[in-house]
């Protein structure tokens, strides 16, 4: 939750929130972002995947309906992954007698690459259906009230990580790690 939180500070200090009704959104984005994360590197990384990339992809065309410029959407994610990275090595796992292994290190900044990636398309995918959008085209928000859409993409996202996991939505305190 604390991860979560100074995620969700750092996006409200740039002023990059959006309209006043956005900024739940922006919180429920990060605490599903935060709390898939781990599940990245975990044994189950193959099922939640697809997942994990839908999410980044649904925040990157949130960030194109906040106003936020593709460089703005993907700073977001570099944010956490500072975030993520400096807690990593000031508070390490277990009070410091686990070793961070290299291998974890890298499945963690691959999983954030992937966000980036999956960002960068669903802003991109944003604008050019808001642009150039035609009868029966496949955009990641279909609705014509955006954040309604993306809360009912985000239940069906929670949905399929509880049949995955089994267990209740998964949250930095109780999300598995390998």
């Amino acid at each position: 939750p604390a991860l979560t939180e100074r995620w969700v500070e750092d996006i409200c200090a740039r002023g990059h929130t959006g309209p006043p009704e956005s900024e739940a959104l922006v919180i429920r984005f990060a605490e599903l972002i935060v709390g898939l994360l781990p599940l990245m590197l975990g044994p189950r990384r193959d099922q939640i995947q697809p997942l994990w990339d839908r999410t980044a992809e649904l925040f990157g065309a949130m960030a194109a309906r906040r106003g936020l410029a593709a460089g703005e959407a993907i700073e977001e994610v570099h944010a956490l992954r500072e975030l993520v990275l400096r807690d990593l090595y000031q508070n390490p796992p277990a009070g410091g007698t686990v070793r961070l292994s290299l291998r974890e290190v890298l499945r963690l900044n691959r999983a954030l690459d992937r966000a980036v990636t999956h960002v960068s398309v669903g802003h991109t995918d944003a604008l050019f259906f808001e642009f150039f959008e035609s009868e029966g085209a496949s955009t990641v928000l279909r609705g014509p009230d955006a954040l309604a859409e993306a809360r009912a993409q985000l239940d069906q996202i929670d949905a399929e990580v509880l049949e995955v996991v089994g267990a209740a939505k998964p949250t930095p305190d109780t999300a598995e790690v390998p």
